[in-house]
């Protein structure tokens, strides 16, 4: 199923990402008006109750400790000794977890499919929040069952200006300058960095699209990692031109100039192939409690395509990321879940449409596993626990 998510009369997906992509914030109303939110509180509550799936409680309370954290799994009894109002229950990655929720996420396919970090849902007893907070990554906030109301202060918050020893990050000054009201099929979207609260009116749920942001000392400690393990001579540290010194607590100049001239050059050195064999990597990498695993029945190509053909639908597992660029010396790559897998460029159209699709149908795979190469490569995926098998 896909969804649509309709602009303001006179802005366009090019528009919003040039005036308001990671710049300023904007209400989109009614944006998501056909959008039915597949998920009741019940059904969200079951899934907090799962020890495999990370959710947490926000309680309210009135004193110096205004706001606490409880972490799941929870109980079924858990929810009924709750209070009536002033709690929101959050949890993190629905869309990996239910396929109808994942259906969201073609609305925001403007925006490359690497960038999405997870569908957060959210639902909320009256007056419940998670206080005036920033977040460090874009999100659209897409209000499916009742109302919110959303503060948003125009003044970007110090990294001092939290209320301390508390287990969230609550903004001690907060002074909004505008105020939103949002109801089923209203969006909000809110670049890094925007000061802003959400206060439930009444029983509510917001799904909160959010996408990734590494800092840049991720970057870069990840890329000297996978470059240095590329690149750098094998062995250890070598000084085979030393001479008596004068001063044994010294380093001397030329031992900084060695290392240094050895990392510099192996970080240098290093091919645009290789970066974006790390960066493919590094972008695909799951979070650690979201890893697939390789299939308990393993199939060689040929049994795979026979068995594909008999059940007419590969379905990929919720868990799995995927992403894909051209390459170099007419190799393109495909990364799943941090791993990469070579696939020669004239076959790009089939690594698109195995990381567009979720849902692949043996009719529109048939001409690209007339290609062994491609047929290998899809087998592989399956067998490494990237697809299943319809039913």
């Amino acid at each position: 199923m896909s969804t649509t998510l309709r602009f303001p009369r006179g802005l366009d997906a090019d528009h919003f990402l040039n005036a308001y992509w990671q710049r300023n914030p904007l209400l989109l109303r009614q944006a998501l008006s056909a959008f039915e939110g597949p998920l009741s509180p019940e059904e969200l509550a079951g899934l907090a109750c799962d020890p495999e799936v990370e959710s947490r409680l926000v309680l309210e309370r009135d004193g110096a400790y205004p706001w606490e954290v409880r972490h799941g799994p929870f109980e079924e009894e858990d929810f009924a000794a709750f209070p009536e109002t002033h709690w929101t229950l959050l949890v993190q990655d629905v869309d990996k977890l239910v396929p109808e929720v994942a259906a969201l996420l073609s609305a925001f396919r403007f925006i490359p499919d690497w960038r999405v970090d997870d569908i957060m849902v959210s639902y909320a007893a009256d007056g419940g929040s998670v206080g005036p907070h920033v977040d460090e990554y874009d999100v659209f906030l897409v209000q499916t069952w009742g109302r919110r109301r959303w503060l948003i202060a125009s003044e970007p918050a110090s990294d001092q200006a939290f209320i301390p020893d508390l287990d969230l990050r609550i903004l001690q000054r907060f002074d909004p300058t505008e105020e939103y009201l949002l109801e089923p099929g209203d969006v909000l979207y809110l670049p890094p960095g925007v000061p802003h609260w959400g206060v439930a009116e009444g029983p509510c749920m917001t799904w909160s699209v959010g996408f990734r942001a590494a800092t840049w000392r991720e970057l870069a400690s990840s890329w000297c990692d996978f470059a240095g393990e590329q690149r750098l001579p094998a062995g250890r540290f070598r000084d085979r031109d030393l001479t008596p010194v004068d001063d044994s607590g010294e380093i001397r100049a030329e031992v900084f100039d060695s290392v240094l001239q050895v990392l510099e050059d192996s970080l240098r050195g290093a091919s645009g192939q290789l970066f974006r064999d790390w960066f493919g990597r590094f972008v695909t990498e799951p979070k650690e409690h979201l890893q697939v695993f390789p299939t308990d029945a393993p199939l060689d190509p040929v049994a795979f395509r026979a068995e594909l053909e008999r059940r007419g639908v590969l379905e990929r597992h919720g868990f799995s990321r995927m992403a894909f660029c051209r390459g170099e010396d007419g190799q393109d790559l495909l990364f799943a879940n941090g791993e990469a897998y070579p696939l020669r460029s004239d076959q790009t159209g089939f690594l698109s449409l195995l990381t567009r699709e979720r849902h692949l149908h043996f009719a529109d795979l048939a001409q690209w596993l007339d290609r062994p190469d491609c047929l290998d490569l899809l087998c592989r995926l399956y067998n490494d626990g990237h697809y299943e098998l319809a039913s």
